[in-house]
């Protein structure tokens, strides 16, 4: 299994902003293109390039991020809220030490969150050890009735588009939605699902400049993922494809993904209690009925 180095600016970055992490919103216009499974690979991607990687998952348990890597079903957040179960204790540990935590109950608890458990439960993210500096939400497909309240509370929000036939058409009208229900207007684009690079790279230009001719939005090109036969055993093995073949084209086009969701400008402002903070505000304007 090929080593990989860790990124040896991630320790500073933790010394001098220790409070700071990126939240990263993973969405796609419609269910079964392989978004969960695209967020599993990155997310083990950026642990092995020493990143601290935090999954929220917001779809069922049986069919979300950890259980596509043969860890089993997610606990709830809903536990910490309701049952007052640490933290810890909820998060599961998978590949890599990535932590993951499912959301689908706990949007509808945090709509009436009382200050004092907000508190309490921005505490607990914030006291988690080791500290996360990479927050990835697998959010739900665009078919759902209203926008995840952690799609809201993300600093960033990747779409993922499919290359194959009516991709382009559900990539816009989710990201329509978004602009409409959130005002946010700046989007990243990872495509599946393509010929090839320039097939892909032709899918994006095409998304991009109708979002910014109708919706005056910017999706800037993240990158693309083959699904090459390495990539497609590594699914069925549940294993991320960096670990299981990390030489194939779909193992460094991954890499490639998260090596600029790494170098992105490092938003030291923001933090795991800014980012609760604006998943329960979401949670009680009526942004959670989603699921």
């Amino acid at each position: 299994m090929e080593t990989v180095i860790p990124d040896q600016a991630a320790g500073l970055r933790r010394l001098f902003a220790r409070n700071s992490v990126r939240s990263v919103a993973f969405v796609s216009g419609t269910r079964g293109i392989g978004r969960s499974a695209l967020v599993g690979d990155v997310a083990v991607a950026l642990a092995r390039r020493g990143q601290s990687v935090c999954v929220i998952e917001h779809g069922l348990p049986a069919a979300g991020v950890a259980a596509r890597l043969g860890w089993g079903a997610v606990r709830d957040l809903s536990e910490v809220i309701l049952q007052g179960r640490r933290l810890d204790d909820v998060m599961s540990t998978g590949p890599e030490g990535v932590r993951f935590v499912g959301a689908r109950q706990a949007g509808r608890e945090c709509a009436s969150l009382a200050p004092r458990d907000e508190a309490d439960l921005s505490a607990a993210f914030a006291n988690l050890d080791p500290h996360v500096d990479m927050l990835l939400v697998d959010a739900p497909s665009g078919t759902a009735e209203d926008v995840a309240p952690s799609t809201i509370a993300s600093s960033e929000t990747v779409v993922v588009v499919s290359a194959a036939r009516d991709g382009i058409t559900d990539a816009y009208g989710l990201v329509k939605r978004l602009v409409r229900e959130s005002g946010r207007r700046r989007f990243h684009a990872v495509v599946i699902r393509a010929r090839g690079e320039d097939h892909a790279r032709v899918v994006h230009q095409n998304l991009a400049e109708t979002a910014h001719r109708f919706l005056s939005a910017n999706i800037a090109w993240l990158g693309w993922v083959p699904d090459d036969a390495d990539r497609m055993k590594a699914l069925r093995l549940h294993q991320p494809v960096s670990c299981a073949f990390p030489l194939s084209g779909s193992a460094l086009a991954v890499g490639a993904v998260a090596d600029s969701l790494i170098h992105w400008p490092y938003a030291a402002e923001d933090c795991l209690d800014g980012f609760l903070h604006r998943f329960v505000q979401a949670s009680r304007m009526g942004l959670s009925e989603n699921v």
